[in-house]
């Protein structure tokens, strides 16, 4: 079930799903024309960040993860998932230092970053936000 370009308007989270809804090779068009409508949704610059992660194009996929964050420092799901990118392809230093960012942002938002933090088993983490970046990075499910 592809989203349809009506349907989609102006909603980031939609169109970001319809980017990885669409078939693969279909996918950068499909970015291109979400970027179009949704310029500096962070929805959609989340998913770009994941297209450029996916083909390998690890520098391209930092800047975007970077510019993510930017445009909503409150979402916990895009720091996961930053956190997951950088702890695969990043340097320690570099990791530290999205950590450090992260804590600063105090995120409050984020379908996965709130379902743990609320969790019975991470209540506890609660200050913790390193040990909530990778307890969301192990459940995130994989790029495809």
């Amino acid at each position: 079930a592809v989203v349809s370009t009506q349907s989609t308007g102006k909603s980031g989270r939609l169109w970001s799903e319809g980017i990885f809804m669409a078939p693969r090779p279909a996918r950068k068009t499909k970015s291109v024309d979400a970027l179009k409508n949704c310029d500096n949704d962070a929805y959609v610059v989340l998913a770009v960040a994941k297209l450029f992660w996916l083909e390998r194009k690890n520098k391209k996929a930092k800047e975007w993860f970077i510019k993510a964050v930017k445009l909503d420092p409150d979402h916990g799901d895009t720091w996961v998932t930053y956190y997951k990118f950088t702890a695969a392809h990043g340097t320690e230093q570099e990791l530290q230092t999205l950590v450090e960012k992260c804590v600063q942002a105090d995120p409050k938002h984020g379908e996965l970053w709130c379902r743990l933090r609320k969790s019975i088993e991470h209540w506890r983490n609660d200050g913790d936000v390193e040990l909530m970046l990778k307890a969301c990075a192990k459940q995130m499910p994989e790029l495809r």
